[in-house]
């Protein structure tokens, strides 16, 4: 009897599967590299030949050849035969610098030293319940990076990177028509805000952020003609946070924190909100187990990076209860985070 072909669509055997994760941070080395080096901006919209990168990028012709044979295999780069010339596919254009959303500045972040380190000792991480990161940094992530301008600077952008596509995505899955006054606690730059103050005219907003962001803070609001609608107020949301506005929110910060951390920060919002306020927290809310979802990755990355953590419904819904809110609402957005609306219980 002869063998039936192999169905070409199948899913690879487990082993192969099993292979391709294992050596997965090659490809995710390669990639930062092609960010170090700026390989993506130095094609741009003009396709060139390996020498002429290798010239433009002062590496090894031959060997960066070989490099760029491993990305146009899986789709990041395509070249033309007949010019022998390398250029970017549609998935290729995100990795130039000069790409609003692109993930350069992630691929820049993941790519320090400092990082993989960190996740070369997960194993301490999983021991401790504590960030692996502190042991090379020597102190804590936040501090670190308020003494290390440089490195900040690559992790800022990384994150402001992910908030240009985080922005719109939670404009699109939350109705502010009602709102009248927002306050971003620890809203970074003001990116989020700025998007949902353009995109709803008859709203104000403040920004409330540490001192040494909120420089820069004022000064990206009024390139965006925002100074008169948006205020920045500087403090500390372990201390106190500013009474009084419909609305807070709260983007990408409680991931940061354990538990006990988030909670004073909670009550804290809390103890300034009006009977009537509402409180949005922009986070990735995990599905649970058995389910393949960016937000386990995140977590994983929390843990090593800062010892904070992603949780899932039932955890915000616990942690706010402690806090004197109710989870009133979950809306997913087209992004991994969702928004998930609490008000006062």
């Amino acid at each position: 009897m002869s063998q039936q072909p192999r169905d070409s669509h199948a899913p690879p055997p487990a082993a192969i599967q099993m292979t391709q994760m294992v050596y997965g941070f090659w490809v995710s080395r390669c990639l930062q590299i092609m960010a170090e080096l700026g390989i993506a901006d130095i094609i741009g919209d003009v396709p060139k030949t390996a020498e002429e990168l290798a010239e433009a990028s002062g590496t090894h012709a031959p060997s960066l050849r070989r490099m760029l044979r491993l990305l146009s295999g899986l789709g990041v780069l395509v070249k033309d035969e007949s010019t022998q010339r390398w250029g970017l596919t549609e998935m290729g254009e995100m990795l130039r610098e000069d790409n609003p959303g692109s993930v350069y500045g992630s691929l820049r972040a993941h790519g320090l030293l400092l990082s993989w380190q960190a996740w070369g000792d997960l194993a301490n991480s999983l021991k401790t319940g504590q960030p692996s990161l502190e042991k090379f940094m020597g102190t804590s992530f936040f501090d670190y990076m308020r003494t290390h301008a440089d490195v900040a600077a690559i992790f800022n952008n990384s994150m402001a990177a992910y908030q240009t596509l985080n922005a719109p995505a939670v404009v699109n899955a939350y109705d502010f028509s009602t709102t009248r006054s927002i306050c971003d606690v620890g809203g970074g730059t003001g990116m989020l805000l700025a998007h949902i103050l353009q995109a709803n005219p008859g709203v104000r907003g403040a920004v409330f952020e540490m001192p040494h962001v909120a420089l820069e803070t004022r000064q990206r609001l009024a390139e965006q003609s925002l100074a008169e609608r948006c205020e920045v107020l500087e403090g500390d949301f372990f201390v106190r946070i500013p009474e009084g506005y419909d609305t807070y929110i709260l983007s990408q910060i409680l991931h940061d924190w354990d538990d006990e951390r988030s909670l004073r920060i909670l009550q804290n919002i809390r103890a300034s909100m009006r009977p009537d306020s509402r409180l949005l927290i922009v986070e990735t809310v995990l599905p649970g187990d058995n389910v393949n979802h960016f937000g386990n990755l995140y977590d994983m990355a929390m843990l090593v990076v800062v010892g904070g953590r992603e949780r899932t419904h039932a955890e915000y819904a616990e942690l706010l209860e402690r806090a004197g809110l109710k989870l009133a609402n979950v809306y997913p957005t087209t992004m991994p985070p969702s928004v998930v609306e609490a008000v006062v219980a």
